[in-house]
């Protein structure tokens, strides 16, 4: 793998609204990224090199639209991982551009948390390809068991093995950012089907109409854009594990449908008539109490029981601060690794800091303080005072636009309430002046503490 200066963009991020771009810009720093900015789908092309490990692209651009981009940096760069954002919230634009070739697909407005979780996880992906041969589809992989020296998480991995032994579907259950698709890659991988595939799909990150043709497939001629028949996830992943993220953001009108599938193992492809059956093992991840949405309605109590045959809850970072050492020390080797250095250790101040921290933001959190304490040091030792401004931001978050520029999720929650209270509360004329759905609106009040 070529070896490029570290000022080297690593990151381009392709929008023609200037605000937006520049929050783009300041949060993707903030993520530990080297971002380069263009703001035309030309610029874009002759900016996209092979130091580019990702890019965001905007689907409006002056010149050529985000599809036409995507299309020739897709030619020029066909293994560049490239997540489309668009406003446009129709299910047509976003099949084109995933047959284009791109990774995912964001409909603003959208969570600046979601677009860099989504970033990570490309990143991750492409560096396990660049760097692992993939087995033949009967060998695995030798890997060591994973290690814990919390009481909390030695019991979740015993209960893990046990459950990874049989076929039931498994619900994890934990605040966000505690890991949970990596444990359910565990699972996979201490299962039977660990040859077979393991494939994910995020509940809220696309439309309804494509998340339905993501689980199921859809038929040629189904609805606009489909202009030839697609396999589901459910088809892809038979035999394997299909991992269901976010179960609880599941749109209600597909929930009928999943609960079928689960229960009988049987299903049709969007605008089908050919009833096919699938062998897969489901699990499911949520970061909400899927209790209080069956009180509330949102989602089916049968379908709850179904989902949570197993339950294993994975705790906070806070309730097992013992693997604290442990996981810094893993997260500094992949990012020595991903930036070809010799790499860093913590001092025992750092440590003691880490330690003494509460992560409300948990592993990912720590991911994201690590990856900045390594950007701007030139020391091989991380000492408290690379930690400390960090943990301190994190601590005490200064109001919107205090002292700061305000991200991309705290100008959406601005305009949003601002828009919401000029409404009356009249959840469909918001909808109406902010060009969303009224399902968006009621997702964004829940976002926002707001129900």
């Amino acid at each position: 793998m070529p070896r490029y200066p570290d000022d080297t963009p690593n990151l381009l991020i392709v929008d023609d609204d200037e605000t937006i771009q520049r929050l783009l810009v300041i949060a993707a720093k903030d993520n530990g990224w080297r971002p380069l900015a263009a703001s035309s789908g030309k610029e874009a092309l002759g900016a996209a090199s092979d130091a580019t490990e990702a890019v965001v692209l905007d689907h409006g651009l002056p010149d050529m639209d985000g599809l036409a981009t995507l299309i020739q940096l897709r030619e020029r760069h066909p293994d560049l991982p490239v997540i489309m954002l668009t406003g446009l919230n129709d299910a047509e634009t976003a099949v084109k551009a995933l047959r284009a070739g791109a990774a995912d697909y964001l409909t603003k407005p959208f969570e600046l948390k979601r677009l860099f979780d989504l970033l990570r996880e490309l990143r991750r992906e492409k560096k396990e390809v660049a760097e692992v041969p993939a087995p033949a589809p009967s060998s695995k992989v030798p890997r060591g068991p994973m290690r814990s020296s919390s009481p909390k998480v030695r019991e979740l991995l015993r209960r893990m093995e046990k459950a990874a032994a049989l076929d039931s579907t498994i619900l994890l259950t934990g605040e966000s950012g505690t890991g949970k698709t990596y444990f359910a890659r565990e699972i996979h991988r201490m299962s039977r089907r660990s040859g077979e595939e393991f494939i994910t799909v995020s509940c809220p990150a696309l439309p309804r109409e494509l998340l339905e043709s993501e689980l199921f497939g859809h038929e040629r001629g189904a609805f606009t854009g489909a202009t030839a028949s697609r396999a589901g996830r459910f088809e892809v992943a038979s035999k394997g594990t299909l991992f269901l993220d976010e179960i609880g953001d599941l749109p209600p009108e597909l929930q009928p449908k999943l609960l079928n599938v689960l229960q009988d193992r049987e299903f049709f492809r969007v605008g089908g008539n050919k009833l096919l059956k699938t062998d897969t093992r489901v699990i499911a991840a949520t970061n909400v109490d899927l209790r209080s949405r069956v009180q509330l309605g949102t989602f089916r109590e049968d379908l709850y029981y179904r989902l949570n045959i197993i339950e294993l809850n994975i705790p906070p970072l806070r309730e097992r601060k013992e693997d604290i050492p442990g996981l810094a020390a893993g997260i500094l080797a992949r990012i020595a690794a991903r930036r070809s250095s010799p790499g860093w250790k913590l001092s025992s101040e750092a440590q003691k800091s880490l330690i003494a921290f509460d992560w409300p933001g948990n592993v990912r959190q720590l991911e994201n303080v690590l990856e900045r304490a390594t950007a701007f040091t030139d020391e091989p030792t991380l000492h408290e005072r690379d930690l400390a401004p960090l943990l301190e931001s994190h601590r005490e978050a200064p109001a919107p636009g205090m002292g700061r520029p305000m991200t991309l999720q705290e100008l959406e929650r601005d305009a949003f309430i601002q828009t919401y209270h000029l409404s009356g509360g009249n959840k469909a004329k918001t909808a109406r002046a902010l060009g969303i759905s009224e399902r968006s609106v009621y997702n964004l009040l829940e976002r926002h503490g707001l129900k």
